[in-house]
């Protein structure tokens, strides 16, 4: 009986010569091991090289000795998309080659990835149970839209509409007279600047901002009480039977002074039990546990009613100095890294062996 196989797209890393030449190695390695365990196998692969004339693609599979072998497979016809855009050049290069997937009758991607910050948003708005927790987002169009933000919430923060991982994320706040300045530029660099009146600022943002499609939400105060600004990662997915399941919750805490806690930028994760209990009372511990739990029931059923199929979500939640509890981010292409660093390994465990089990199910059906 021949295997049934999981296709996963990737894109190519680039700039380093490594094999197989694409990121998440060891997160693919790790599906390999449990799709053996359900008599599967996986098939990663870049968009750009499939020939469509054969419908066969040139990419990488793992051997029973857990090493990686370069290989000419038939197009599978279920696709795990993890693909990765680190800018906008890269993401209208690879849309071609996804859109192509996305309308192959005989090919079925797992989940539809999510557009951005601002169509999210957007959908989550639909709900007013989640009214909330959502801080109003607006599309940034010119300057008047920041300073617009700092008159009514005093600060504004502005986010790339299709970033992730804190890159270029920055806090406009007023100080002195006039603006600082905090956060990541593009490159994942620390940014720390002050402007002394609104036409300084004006031109910075132009110039950081330029030509890419950036949202403006308040500036919210996500600190512990010794300023470390810290966030919850909430990892929801299917499992075999096909019906959302909270994976795992875990704290990010960053370094001070820093206006993300992104692990990417340095920031360090925690037992969120562990850090409730040190952090607010047992009342408010369990308030706030409620409250997410009913946010991860409420957010992948209100997408999928008005986006299309996912099959798992990452939810980065705030709660700020009065324990007001904020969606920050919602992320169709999540990582479970945060697991390994808080020593969670049986929820790490979990993460990767719910999409298999999501997938058989599927190429069962």
């Amino acid at each position: 009986m021949m295997k049934q196989t999981l296709g996963i797209i990737v894109c190519r890393e680039t700039g380093v010569k490594k094999t197989p030449p694409f990121y998440e190695t060891p997160y693919f390695l790790q599906l390999a091991q449990e799709a053996r365990n359900w008599g599967m196998d996986i098939f990663v692969f870049v968009p750009t090289d499939i020939r469509w004339d054969e419908r066969t693609a040139t990419g990488w599979t793992v051997r029973f000795d857990d090493t990686w072998v370069k290989a000419v497979r038939p197009l599978p016809h279920l696709i795990y998309d993890r693909c990765y855009y680190h800018n906008l050049r890269e993401y209208h290069f690879y849309q071609p080659y996804i859109k192509r997937l996305c309308s192959d009758p005989k090919v079925r991607l797992l989940g539809t990835p999510l557009k951005g910050k601002l169509q999210t948003y957007d959908i989550l708005k639909q709900n007013p149970e989640l009214h909330p927790f959502l801080p109003p987002t607006r599309l940034y169009q010119s300057p008047a839209d920041v300073f617009e933000c700092i008159a009514k919430y005093r600060g504004a923060v502005t986010k790339p509409n299709g970033g992730s991982h804190g890159r270029g994320v920055v806090a406009i706040i007023p100080a002195q007279e006039g603006y600082l300045v905090r956060g990541r530029d593009q490159q994942n660099l620390i940014v720390s600047r002050y402007f002394k009146n609104d036409r300084e600022l004006s031109s910075w943002l132009d110039s950081f901002i330029r030509q890419s499609r950036y949202i403006v939400q308040p500036y919210l105060s996500l600190y512990t009480s010794d300023r470390r600004p810290f966030d919850i990662r909430i990892l929801i997915q299917k499992n075999e039977h096909m019906q959302w399941e909270i994976t795992g919750m875990a704290v990010r805490t960053g370094k001070p002074k820093s206006i993300t806690s992104n692990l990417h930028g340095g920031g360090e994760a925690m037992n969120i039990h562990s850090f409730l209990e040190t952090h607010y009372g047992q009342q408010e511990m369990d308030l706030i546990l409620t409250q997410l739990h009913q946010i991860s029931e409420t957010v992948p059923h209100t997408i999928e009613a008005h986006h299309g199929t996912l099959v798992e979500l990452g939810l980065d939640i705030g709660i700020d100095r009065l324990g007001r509890i904020w969606i920050l981010e919602v992320n169709s292409k999540p990582g479970r890294t945060i697991f390994l660093k808080t020593g969670e390994l049986q929820l790490r465990q979990r993460a990767v062996q719910l999409p298999i089990r999501y997938a058989r199910a599927l190429l069962e059906q």
